[in-house]
């Protein structure tokens, strides 16, 4: 059973230790675990100049990943996003109903994003 596939990217203030960043990070890549998901991929963007102050900060923390799971796993990875003290903001990504890890890894290796044509059909988009 193909589960769906999702990309959350946050920001954090750029006070935040590291060790408090890995632990925010385990807390997250837990839930996955929990709802039966998988972790395909992440990446720390590391800190960068905002465009625009968000909560009297000018600078944060990128960090982005992509994981698989069922049932409400994106409301509970939101859910502890806003909990925590130091996230500014966050968005995650519907990517597809029945996320496909090895075209993603692929398009992933290559460095060029697959043609929208060998994308899986079902990919989509949602707010």
């Amino acid at each position: 059973m193909k589960l769906p596939g999702y990309e959350t990217t946050f920001i954090t203030r750029v006070d935040l230790s590291d060790e408090g960043l890995k632990t925010l990070k385990e807390r997250l890549f837990g839930i996955v675990k929990a709802y039966g998901g998988e972790l395909v991929y992440e990446e720390d963007w590391g800190k960068r100049k905002f465009a625009y102050e968000i909560e009297k900060e000018t600078r944060g923390h990128y960090t982005h990943f992509v994981y698989t799971g069922k049932g409400d796993i994106v409301h509970e990875i939101e859910r502890n996003l806003r909990l925590h003290e130091s996230t500014l903001r966050f968005m995650t990504v519907n990517l597809a109903k029945e996320f496909e890890k090895d075209v993603f890894t692929k398009e992933l290796g290559n460095g060029t994003p697959l043609k929208r044509e060998e994308r899986a059909p079902q990919a989509e988009v949602s707010a």
